[in-house]
């Protein structure tokens, strides 16, 4: 995840457009171009609230963010109205990565959600955000403790008070007292007591602040608050509520910090969570609604399962080439202590048991025994074609043809995975995971084959005579494959060039594949959970909200794959914002196995409650998928900024955004191309005359003052309880504020001490703008939401909707990626580049293991024959070239390599030994032709359980696996024939150049003997 920074502060009963002009603008003019910035995205909501996020490079110091962004926003201080100084602006690091949502609910009543809230805040919250991997703890909607101040509107008329009056009572009754001590220094010597003077200063009830004094009648009787105002113990804001399974709840969302083990952090959470739970009242209860780490948990364990598979196939197919349990052991005996011994590099290195180190596992085993299988079937060789040397004799010389070899395989594989080391962002994190795993198990696995498998088969392997029996039969069979394989490639290398030819046809057919290849970032997976948007017309209360929601709730809860919902009304998940006419459902599905079929995934669930929710006239209804890294978007799909470059106003912002939906739906290939912003939000504007105001002897600051504490609530000073600090509020009460007439009861006192009505000096009008106002990048912005059509890669949705956006557009607009789609916008274009590395670094170490710039061409050319199986793997399979198919191709490279490097090492070998160049190439490939099929056999089985993979990550599983297994087959079937062909031709080549480079230095000498005036 990139670092992020959050930016937060508060305009109580500000609008969306005042908080986005006093507040963003500002604070926003200064913190673009902070250092290491990726992009930043704000929001303005019409609850008063302004919310910053910025997204930095993945290997910037979050801290050092924290400070960079800090200074910046210091510096706009000034700027911002004092209501927002005086709440307060938080400046503080953000992990978008959610690791679990909680819900505390009573089952018998007895707490409603108000006690929940605060027993939460002042018994959980912090133990919570103290545990370690916890980046942030957050309760959705939180009720906090506030004492009310709810006036009567009427009654302050009546006694000719204005809120001002309630205002200036409380601040100057409700204040600390530090009022000295009797007895302190400097004083005589003779005293002989020091105490502390206290007194009543911070109320703390709501009878206190019922009695304080507002003023003292002629008569002496006092008007007190309590007579003027209802004073309680209430919420600080209730635009949010909680609900669990359509129950009244409290939602506790838990962030997981940057670098964190999820798996450990979720388990700590819960091991804590049960052991306060022992605390709670009769009848609270917590339950985990939604666990991030039971996906992780899941992959795991099915990946695992694939690791034993592929282990159990590798060893079946050594048994079957070598025909013996003692052979077999001894490759067997390879891959647990390769295994293991990962495992503890990785552990040494900081490095996380993840889905990625693990499918790297999985497509280890079938390298892992490589090496060992080359080495048993060498020595294996050796012992049937010398009866006379014992075991260890054989050993020794077999270690003599095959150690440069393995040196070589194993240098091409490590060298094919340097270049990723150039690749920045969220891919390069994944591909050096990938690569590391893989590099140090066959690091340990050629120091195996280099020291223990030699040792081994010195003990293990005996002389032994003729097979009989199935395994005798199998074995006959491998050879009888293996001499027509040796007569084809003998017809073939009559016509050597025919290799270069295939070659380039292959070539051909990849660049052409390619071009029709679907490309994406990471794949969409079932992770056992989805959210739904419930978004009502404009206008809506939280109350309407709730009803419509509760009806998805108990469409969901109908469904036999949905375990349990969790939903919380008066949010949106994607502006993260509370708005009264949204709600926020997430429904978690039952375990995978309990979901076997294709009805019961993610996916075809969204479809279902897409179409559902389209009988919900009231509401517009969306499910969508989670993003494939939790954090980095807020929904599947791609995520799309449209801009307003010229500070376009709402409303002409939203007749673009409307004819840009209209295209893109059209598009077949994007679908449910969307945006929760609207510009018809009802407003009520006041239009008051500032100059008749003025006559009246109203201050501007008066009248909206009147306006916030009457309509909005303002913040007076703070009150003590239960050990913690909460704010006292005074707000008008509910009579007072439910109409627009309610307006023409407020009014203001002049600097004359009269009560001037705010109808005289202001009309109201009904108008329309948006709820949420949203900047990215310091632009006005829109967000929009969309997926890839069925069968469409993420790659063609973002090129199609980048294509409708061009023609669309009008001058003044511009769009830009954000989230998940930023970040494969950066990593699109990069797989020819890291191909073509992988085979530049594998060819300059084959150039300086063999010491020649041609020999190691045979070995590479045969590479794009793999390469094209896997591109057409992808294509038959219906995949997309991912990273995850990027990172099978790099592997697939360093394999197909590997059959070169065995054949043309042999074939070296006789040449040397005065063998015929065609000879040569024939019986290279005829000896070493069992241990090429047995290695690759061996990895193709060892990938073919990632290729039919079911459950968690199972498209991951099958876009790495795939691209490997179709290729290597292809390699396999093929390339073995091509190998030959091309060592003939570029063995020919290197002799005939070199004969040629040595008669023109001999001629060259010659001349200068005959002409040594000339020198």
């Amino acid at each position: 995840m990139p670092p992020q920074v959050q930016v937060s502060a508060t305009f109580p009963g500000a609008s969306a457009a005042v908080v986005e002009a006093s507040v963003a603008q500002p604070i926003e003019a200064q913190v673009v171009g902070v250092d290491k910035m990726l992009y930043m995205k704000s929001t303005s909501a019409n609850d008063g609230s302004y919310n910053l996020t910025v997204s930095f490079a993945l290997d910037s110091d979050p801290d050092i963010n924290t400070v960079n962004v800090n200074n910046r926003v210091q510096t706009a201080l000034a700027q911002l109205p004092a209501e927002v100084q005086l709440e307060g602006l938080t400046v503080q690091k953000k992990s978008s990565a959610v690791l679990q949502f909680l819900s505390l609910y009573s089952d018998n009543g007895q707490q409603d959600p108000l006690f929940i809230t605060n027993y939460a805040i002042i018994n959980i919250m912090d133990v919570l955000s103290r545990l370690p991997g916890v980046g942030q703890a957050r309760i959705f909607g939180a009720l906090n403790y506030s004492m009310r101040i709810w006036f009567d509107t009427q009654r302050l008329d009546n006694l000719q008070l204005t809120p001002a009056d309630v205002i200036s009572a409380i601040q100057a009754q409700n204040v600390q007292a530090p009022v000295g001590r009797i007895g302190a220094r400097p004083i005589g010597k003779d005293q002989q007591f020091q105490l502390n003077i206290q007194t009543l200063g911070r109320l703390t009830t709501a009878e206190q602040f019922g009695n304080i004094v507002l003023r003292a009648n002629p008569d002496g009787s006092l008007l007190r608050v309590h007579d003027i105002a209802r004073v309680e113990l209430g919420a600080q804001n209730e635009d949010v509520e909680g609900r669990f399974n359509d129950k009244p709840a409290v939602a506790i969302g838990l962030y997981l910090s940057p670098g964190a083990n999820a798996v450990t952090t979720a388990s700590a959470v819960i091991a804590t969570m049960d052991r306060l739970s022992r605390r709670f009242p009769p009848g609270l209860h917590y339950v985990v609604n939604y666990d991030t780490t039971t996906f992780v948990r899941a992959t795991i364990q099915d990946v695992l399962l694939t690791l034993v598979i592929a282990f159990v196939l590798v060893v079946l197919v050594v048994f079957l080439f070598l025909g013996t349990l003692r052979a077999t052991i001894i490759p067997a005996i390879a891959v647990p202590v390769s295994v293991i011994g990962t495992f503890a590099v990785l552990l040494a290195i900081g490095y996380s048991v993840n889905t990625v180190s693990l499918l790297a596992m999985v497509l280890a085993i079938g390298i892992l025994v490589d090496d060992a299988i080359v080495v048993v079937e060498n020595v294996e060789r050796v012992i049937e074609e010398n009866p006379q040397w014992s075991p260890a004799e054989a050993t020794k010389h077999a270690m003599t043809e095959i150690t440069a070899p393995i040196i070589a395989i194993t240098l091409v594989l490590l060298s094919v995975f340097v270049p990723v080391a150039f690749i920045a962002g969220i891919s390069g994190q994944l591909f050096r995971q990938f690569a590391v795993t893989i590099s140090v198990a066959m690091l340990i696995s050629a120091l195996n084959a280099l020291t223990l498998s030699p040792a081994l088969c010195a003990i293990f392997l005996r002389h032994g005579s003729a097979r009989r029996g199935p395994m005798g039969w199998i074995l006959r069979r491998i050879e009888n494959v293996r001499d027509g394989y040796a007569a084809i490639v003998r017809r073939l290398v009559r016509v050597s060039v025919f290799g270069i030819v295939l070659i380039a046809i292959s070539a051909a057919a990849i660049w052409a594949v390619a071009l029709r290849t679907p490309t994406g970032f990471l794949p969409e997976e079932d992770q056992g959970a989805f959210f739904v948007n419930v978004q009502l017309p404009d206008g809506a209360s939280v109350d309407r909200t709730g009803e419509v929601v509760s009806r998805v709730t108990k469409l969901l809860m109908q469904m036999p794959q949905v375990d349990k919902v969790f939903a919380i009304n008066g949010f949106s998940i994607i502006d993260s914002v509370n708005e009264p006419n949204t709600g926020f459902i997430v429904p978690l599905l039952k375990p995978f196995a309990n979901r076997a079929k294709a009805a019961d995934e993610a996916q075809a669930l969204i479809g279902s409650v897409f179409a559902e929710g389209q009988q919900i006239r009231s509401a517009n209804v969306i499910a969508f998928n989670l993003p494939p890294i939790i954090g980095l978007s807020t929904t599947g799909g791609f995520e799309y900024e449209l801009e307003g470059l010229e500070g376009q106003e709402p409303a002409e912002m939203n007749g673009v955004m409307q004819g840009l939906l209209a295209k893109a739906n059209r598009d077949p290939r994007l679908t449910r191309v969307f945006s929760t912003y609207t510009a018809s939000n009802p407003s009520i504007f006041l239009d008051i005359d500032r100059e008749k105001a003025q006559a009246l002897g109203l201050g501007m600051n008066d009248v909206f003052n009147a306006l916030q504490a009457t309509l909005g609530g303002i913040f007076i000073n703070n009150f003590n309880l239960f050990g913690r600090v909460w704010q006292v509020n005074i707000e008008g009460q509910p009579s007072d504020r439910r109409e627009v007439s309610s307006l023409w009861q407020i009014y203001i006192r002049n600097k004359f001490g009269a009560d001037v009505p705010l109808r005289s000096i202001a009309d109201a009008r009904i108008i329309v703008g948006p709820q949420v106002i949203t900047r990215y990048n310091n632009y006005r912005a829109i967000p929009i939401q969309g997926s890839p059509s069925p069968g469409t890669s993420s790659g063609t949705a973002l090129d199609a909707m980048a294509a409708v956006s061009s023609a669309t557009l009008p001058s003044g607009y511009t769009y830009e990626w954000t989230g998940t789609a930023y970040q494969e916008a950066a990593a699109s274009g990069q797989t020819g580049a890291i191909l073509g590395l992988a085979i530049l670094f594998a060819f300059l170490f084959l150039v300086g293991l063999y010491e020649s710039w041609i020999i190691p061409l045979p070995v590479l050319l045969s590479v794009p024959i793999g390469v094209l199986g896997a591109f057409l793997g992808i294509l038959i399979f219906h995949l997309s070239l991912d990273l995850y198919a990027q990172i099978g191709l790099v592997v697939l490279i360093a394999m197909a390599a590997k059959n070169g490097i065995l054949i043309v090492e042999f074939a070296k070998d006789q040449r040397e030994r005065g063998k015929d160049i065609k000879e040569a190439a024939v019986l290279g490939a005829q000896m070493r032709f069992r241990a090429v099929m047995m290695t690759s056999c061996a990895f193709i089985l060892g990938v073919y359980p990632l290729v039919v993979a079911h459950g968690a990550a199972q498209i991951s599983r099958h876009d790495v696996g795939t691209p490997v297994f179709t290729g290597m087959i292809a390699a396999s079937a093929i390339g073995i024939f091509v190998i030959p062909l091309l060592y003939v031709t570029f063995q020919t080549l290197r002799e005939r150049s070199g004969a040629w480079i040595r008669r023109s230095r001999t001629r060259t000498d010659r001349r200068v003997e005959d002409n040594p005036a000339n020198t």
